[in-house]
This record gives structure tokens, C-alpha cells and sequence, in this order.
């Protein structure tokens, strides 16, 4: 029974030590690039427009296949590992601290964001080897299309809207054509 007790006088500490700790990082995040609130940063959306912009121009310029299957997901806190941001060190630390009802939100939408950004690697590649240059700008719209409509999803939940489209709504955005 003592065991039983003191664990949950622990678990009492470590939540009550993450709050203040939640609490100090909010402080920290005023006027800078982390929102104060859900400890998330738009910075991060960089990432994900960088492969837009790569969907974009393949129409155009087949070749860019090439660097759009090199591009590489990455986490969040590996994004700003690798970033030069003044507030990277910020927003590495705060991810762990964001709130449940964002930070789930917004990894939801990023993991879709990820899957999109395959689907639409795989399906414009296989247009292309068909030569069907229709059906791989049609892919390349719809695709950049519903990644920005993910990525302004992404930015509410950053600046504090939890609000997540549902999965159904979700399925239908993975359908390029």
C-alpha cells in the first residue's frame, strides 16, 4: 500500500513539475517565434512547403522527380535541429511541453501531410513513365492544392484552434486522381 502511494505522490510531482515547467516555457515563447500558448512554431511549416513547391514544378520540369523523392520527412524537433531560427532551442524543448489537444492535432495533420506528399511522389512518377503529362499536372494541382489546405490547418492549431478536419474529410484530400 506504501508503494501504491508514493508512486502516485510522484506522479502528483512530475505532473505538477510539468505544468510549472509548461508555465516557464510560455513566459519564454512571449515575443518570440514559439506561440505562447502551444508552445508550436509555423517555422516548421517550411519544411512541408519546400516539397509544395518541389510538386509544383513537375509539370514543367520532370527532372524535379528526383529531388521530391529525396526529400525526407522530418519530425519536428529535427526540423529545428537542423534550423538556424534564433529560437530553435526553443521550440525543440516546448514540443514536449505543447498541449495534448494541439500537439496530437498537429502531428495528426503533419503525418497526413506526409502521406499525401508519397501518395503524390508515387502517383506522378507512374504518369510520367506512361507520358501522361494531363494526368501528372492534374495530380501535381490537387496535391499542392490539399497540402496547403493542410498546412493552413496546421498553422490554426499552431496559433491555438485545435480544430482537425475529420478523417473522412482527410480521405478525401488523398484523392489526387
Amino acid at each position: 500500500m506504501e508503494g501504491v502511494r508514493a508512486m502516485s505522490v510522484n506522479a502528483m510531482d512530475s505532473d505538477e513539475a510539468r505544468q510549472q515547467r509548461y508555465l516557464e516555457l510560455c513566459q519564454k515563447a512571449k515575443g518570440s517565434n514559439v506561440n505562447d500558448r502551444t508552445l508550436l512554431a509555423t517555422d516548421y511549416l517550411n519544411h512541408i512547403n519546400e516539397i509544395v513547391m518541389l510538386v509544383e514544378l513537375i509539370p514543367d520540369a520532370p527532372e524535379c522527380l528526383d529531388d521530391c523523392k529525396a526529400w525526407q520527412p522530418l519530425g519536428y524537433q529535427a526540423h529545428f535541429e537542423n534550423s538556424g531560427i534564433a529560437d530553435r532551442d526553443l521550440a525543440i524543448e516546448a514540443y514536449d511541453y505543447a498541449p495534448p489537444e494541439f500537439r496530437q492535432a498537429f502531428d495528426k495533420l503533419v503525418a497526413e501531410m506526409n502521406r499525401l506528399v508519397a501518395l503524390a511522389i508515387a502517383r506522378m512518377e507512374a504518369a510520367l513513365e506512361e507520358g501522361n503529362d494531363d494526368i501528372t499536372r492534374m495530380i501535381a494541382t490537387r496535391a499542392s492544392r490539399n497540402l496547403q489546405d493542410l498546412i493552413s490547418q496546421a498553422g490554426a492549431v499552431i496559433h491555438g484552434d485545435a480544430h482537425v478536419v475529420d478523417q473522412e474529410e482527410i480521405d478525401r484530400l488523398m484523392e489526387l486522381g
